[in-house]
C-alpha cells in the first residue's frame, strides 16, 4: 500500500493534522457547526490511517481512514487546496486533477492488499454540503442509506428513578448482539467502551436500554433562511438557550437503543432519565431510518422543543465498492455508531 507525493500515509498525526481538522466548518449551506474535544476524539480512533497531503513540511490536506474489519470508516476529509505552498495563486485545475486521480487510486490499491483488505469503504455526508458531494461524486462514493438526525430535548430534565449509567454486562452484550449484529456495518468497539450505558428497570426487569457518547460542537450557523442571526437570538430566548447553547453545545449521543416490545414510553422515559444523569438537555440518536424501532416509534414520542424547532434532519450513509463489482444494496437497517458523528 503506498501513495505518491505530494501524498504520505502514517499512522499517527501530527499538530499540522490536528490544527487543519480543528479549522473545519461541518455541515450544509444552513446550518454550520465544528467538532470539540477534537484531539481527545482522534486517539479514540480505531486503528486510524492518516494520508496527509504535504508541501514543504506543512500538511494541506488529510484523509483518515478507520480500518475496521472488512470495512474501512473514512472519518475525516479536510484539505486546504486554495493556495500553492510557494505562492498565492490558485491551484490549476489540472493540479488538482492530479491529486483526485492519486487519492482515487489510493481506494482502488487498498481492495488489493493481501490482509486486511475491506470489502468497502464508507462514510456519512450532508447532502447538502457542496463539499462532501464533491467527495462523494469525485470518489465514486453512491448513497446506499438514509440516516435519520433525531433529536430529543428537555428545558428541564428530571429525575427518573429506574434509569440508571451502567458498565457493560452480560445483559447488555446479548440484547445488542440479538438485535443489531446481522446489520451491515455492526461494529462495536467504541459501543462497549468509554462511556456508560442507561437502562431503564421497571419491576426489577431491564426493559430499555442505550449507549451514551457525550459531545460538544460549536455552533456557527442554524439551518433556516435566518440561521445566522437565529444562532445570535438564542441566547436570549427563554427555553430555546437551555436546548441550545451555540458557542458550546454539549448533548449526549445514544446508539445500540433497545426498548422491549419497542415500546415508546419506555424509550421516552429513557432517554429523559438519561438528559438528567448526563446533566444536558439535549440527545441525539443517528438512526437508519430503516430501523424498525425508530419507525415504530417516531410519531409516537414527545421529541422536544429541537425537534420542533429543527425537524429530523438527513444524513447519506454513502459507500465505494471495488471497480467492476456490482454496487452493493443494503435492504435491511444499518448499524450506525454514535462515535462516527462527534
Amino acid at each position: 500500500m503506498q501513495v505518491k507525493p505530494p501524498f504520505v500515509l502514517r499512522e499517527s498525526y501530527n499538530d499540522d493534522v490536528l490544527d487543519l481538522l480543528k479549522s473545519v466548518t461541518l455541515g450544509s449551506n444552513g446550518a454550520r457547526y465544528q467538532h470539540q474535544r477534537l484531539e481527545q476524539r482522534i486517539n479514540q480512533v480505531y486503528r486510524p490511517l492518516f494520508m496527509n497531503l504535504e508541501r514543504n513540511g506543512k500538511v494541506l490536506g488529510n484523509i483518515t481512514f478507520c480500518r475496521r474489519p472488512k470495512n474501512w470508516y473514512v472519518r475525516y476529509f479536510a484539505f486546504n487546496l486554495g493556495m500553492q505552498a510557494t505562492g498565492n495563486q490558485p491551484r490549476s485545475k489540472a493540479e488538482n486533477s492530479g491529486l483526485k486521480t492519486r487519492i482515487g487510486g489510493f481506494f482502488e490499491s487498498v481492495f488489493m492488499l493481501e490482509e486486511d483488505n475491506p470489502d468497502l469503504f464508507y462514510a456519512y455526508i450532508d447532502p447538502r454540503n457542496e463539499r462532501s458531494l464533491w467527495m462523494s461524486e469525485n470518489f465514486e462514493f453512491y448513497t446506499a442509506a438514509k440516516i435519520a438526525t433525531q433529536s430529543f430535548s428537555r428545558v428541564k430534565p428530571k429525575k427518573q428513578e429506574e434509569v440508571e449509567a451502567v458498565k457493560v454486562n452480560d445483559f447488555i452484550r446479548e440484547k445488542v448482539q440479538e438485535k443489531y449484529s446481522k446489520y451491515p456495518l455492526f461494529f462495536t468497539h467504541h459501543t462497549f467502551n468509554d462511556d456508560p450505558f442507561y437502562t431503564l428497570t421497571l419491576n426489577g426487569e431491564i426493559v430499555a436500554l442505550a449507549k451514551s457518547h457525550r459531545a460538544e460542537w460549536k455552533i456557527t450557523r442554524l439551518p433556516g433562511k435566518n440561521g445566522g442571526l437565529m444562532r445570535n437570538i438564542i441566547p436570549f430566548v427563554p427555553g430555546l438557550r437551555k436546548v441550545i447553547r451555540p458557542n458550546s453545545h454539549i448533548f449526549t449521543v445514544v446508539d445500540s437503543v433497545w426498548s422491549k416490545e419497542s415500546k415508546p414510553e419506555y424509550l421516552e422515559k429513557l432517554f429523559h432519565g438519561i438528559l438528567f444523569q448526563e446533566k444536558t438537555n439535549t440527545i441525539i440518536w443517528w438512526v437508519d431510518e430503516k430501523e424498525p424501532l425508530y419507525k415504530s416509534n417516531k410519531d409516537k414520542v414527545n421529541w422536544g422543543l429541537l425537534n420542533k424547532v429543527n425537524g429530523v434532519q438527513e444524513v447519506d450513509l454513502v459507500i465505494r465498492t471495488q471497480k467492476g463489482k456490482a454496487k452493493k444494496s443494503f435492504e435491511t437497517p444499518t448499524y450506525v455508531t454514535g462515535f462516527d458523528f462527534i
